[in-house]
């Protein structure tokens, strides 16, 4: 089994968290064990292992709240009923996602072209309805063989002898029972396989890809296969796990023709919301990449400061005004003629609550925009948006982390980052806003200069310091001395693996997908003789050149990864705005410090 595999039918994210929280429990009764044996320990050494198991502890209390909001439990066979009733649900949605993938990696052929679009919408649907179903947490059983051999058997089903299979088909699944039931299975053409990919993938000979076959990815083998929860119908996508939408490229024939013909006959899809009063998921064409084509245009360095009017902001300004634009179109615009459903202010820095750039109180996204505030900072999964549209008169602005940066990303609302702000790297004078004019901790310039040294600016980063200089959020410091100072230099850098590790494999607000690692890692690699201008040219056309096969070039379709990776500050930007986020890539220097996290992951 490859490690592809492994991920994919491995245990779920709880199971693997628990295994983890059972591992420092058996350290810490070691520890126990010695001390009532009498023995000495360093007391340091105890304290930094109970430290660890607590952690552990909340890790899995994440990731089992990210399945089920609603989880209760008391006792550890409560706990690992749950856990099991978890890896069930985990096992029937990838089933969910292998078939979503077979179908969005396929396509129809027909004579009358209006019947074939008609059968491609119904596909279309039954896809958006599986990622619905694998956003359940007792999601229902789907009848059938597995997802290779899935459609040819239900195009196969008899009303008079197939009448079991056909009633959980239909209860359970309607749009994917309707699709089926108009379908001809002479009409359907496979897409391109997962192995058959991997294989043109990993050859000494092919050429560096140019038309777009990297797509962006949740888990798989590094190369840009992976999976999602839900994505845009499409071409090559091989899935399993994860609460996102993908948009990929849909193949109009199953024949393989030259790179040239291929590229005109492309067409690409994103899934975005009906109207509110419906809560269907419709599908619209667009281009091949989801952003504008447009010239980035250069900011002046004053969008950088993070003071303005007396406020401090750690949103870029632009963003800020752009969502003050719309929440007051919002206020005369009928619910049904909004272009943008909703605004989305994403971060990396999600803890504290009440204690981070982007739900903060004085510096929020709601105190910047003046939007009504709730009781309190919430975070919204993407399968929660259309709720949120749904249920609210005004226009509503939610807040959440990489997923939900992810979905505003691919939604069609014109096409650019009207919508979704985000807090991008900091730079110096952002961190002295944060920590000496919001917090009052008297750091000196030096200590501000370690900060920055130790973090890039990254706010993942910033935010796991954070918490080292302010551990108790009511009583936050007001200067550190040296000793301390040196003791939190040290504490952030031994953490730094399981930093790594939450962007692996964290909770979904965290963690990251297989094809951003896998550009995070091109990205340092192509840094080393790569400029401003050059950067692009060497992660696609010039790609081959580094000799990392186990990586595909850059294309079209990884914008949004791209954007990902700039908009939670993962990676350096160039101060612009507009165009395709590829377009304000910089290469990475030698002691950024994503540089040490590429390396641990």
């Amino acid at each position: 089994m490859n490690a592809s595999q492994a991920t994919k039918y491995g245990p779920s994210v709880v199971a693997e968290t628990l295994r983890s929280l059972s591992d420092h429990a058996k350290v810490c009764h070691e520890k126990i064990d010695l001390l009532e044996a009498g023995q000495g320990l360093n007391r340091g050494e105890v304290l930094f292992e109970v430290g660890r198991l607590l952690d552990a502890c909340q890790n899995l209390r994440d990731a089992i709240l990210s399945e089920d909001s609603a989880a209760s439990w008391s006792t550890r066979t409560e706990l690992g009923a749950l856990v099991n009733r978890l890896d069930d649900a985990a096992a029937k949605r990838r089933i969910y996602l292998d078939l979503a993938g077979v179908l969005a990696a396929g396509t129809i052929s027909h004579r009358r072209e209006r019947t074939r679009l008609e059968r491609m919408a119904l596909r279309d649907k039954a896809v958006a309805e599986l990622m619905e179903v694998s956003e359940q947490s007792a999601p229902p059983e789907l009848p059938g063989p597995d997802a290779k051999n899935w459609l040819e058997w239900a195009c196969s089903l008899e009303d008079e002898t197939h009448e079991p299979e056909l009633r959980k088909l239909k209860d359970g699944f309607p749009r994917l029972d309707d699709f089926v039931r108009q379908l001809e299975i002479d009409w359907w053409h496979d897409g391109p396989s997962r192995e058959s990919t991997e294989k043109r993938s990993t050859s000494k000979t092919a050429p560096a890809t140019r038309n777009g076959s990297n797509g962006t990815r949740l888990a798989g083998d590094g190369n840009g296969n992976g999976s999602l929860k839900q994505f845009a119908v499409g071409e090559k996508i091989a899935v399993e796990e994860s609460p996102l939408f993908i948009a990929e490229k849909v193949d109009p024939l199953p024949v393989l023709e030259s790179p040239a013909i291929q590229e005109k006959a492309e067409v690409t899809q994103v899934v975005h919301e009906a109207p509110a009063e419906t809560g269907v998921l419709t599908l619209a064409a667009v281009d091949e990449s989801p952003f504008a084509e447009e010239d980035a245009v250069e900011l002046s360095t004053d969008a950088l400061s993070p003071t303005r009017k007396g406020k401090i902001s750690f949103f870029p300004w632009e963003q800020v005004e752009q969502f003050m634009r719309r929440i007051e179109s919002g206020k005369v615009e009928r619910k049904d003629a909004r272009t943008i459903r909703a605004l989305l202010a994403v971060s990396h820095w999600l803890e504290p609550k009440d204690q981070n750039p982007m739900t903060h109180a004085k510096c929020g996204i709601r105190a910047l925009t003046e939007y009504p505030p709730t009781t309190e900072p919430v975070y919204v999964a993407p399968g929660d948006v259309m709720q949120f549209i749904t249920q609210e008169d005004g226009l509503p602005l939610l807040t959440g982390g990489a997923d939900l940066l992810r979905w505003g990303l691919l939604q069609p609302s014109e096409r650019n980052f009207q919508g979704v702000a985000s807090v991008r790297r900091f730079t110096v004078e952002h961190l002295r806003a944060w920590f000496s004019d919001l917090f009052r901790i008297a750091l000196s310039d030096k200590q501000i200069e370690d900060i920055f040294n130790l973090t890039s600016g990254i706010p993942y980063l910033v935010g796991e310091l954070h918490k080292l200089i302010v551990p108790q959020p009511d009583e936050p410091p007001t200067w550190l001395g040296l000793a301390r100072w040196m003791e939190i230099k040290a504490q952030f850098e031994k953490q730094l693996p399981q930093y790594a590790h939450e962007l692996k494999k964290g909770i979904p607000a965290v963690r990251l997908t297989d094809r951003e690692i896998s550009l995070l890692n091109m990205v340092v690699i192509a840094s080393g003789d790569s400029t401003a201008e050059t950067i692009v040219a060497n992660l696609s056309d010039n790609w081959e050149k580094y000799q990392h096969p186990e990586y595909r070039a850059l294309s079209s379709r990884d914008e949004v990864s791209v954007a990902v990776l700039l908009e939670l500050g993962l990676l350096p930007r160039r101060n612009v705005m507009g165009g395709a986020p590829s377009k304000a890539l910089l290469p990475v220097k030698q002691d950024d410090a994503i540089r040490k996290i590429a390396e641990l992951l």
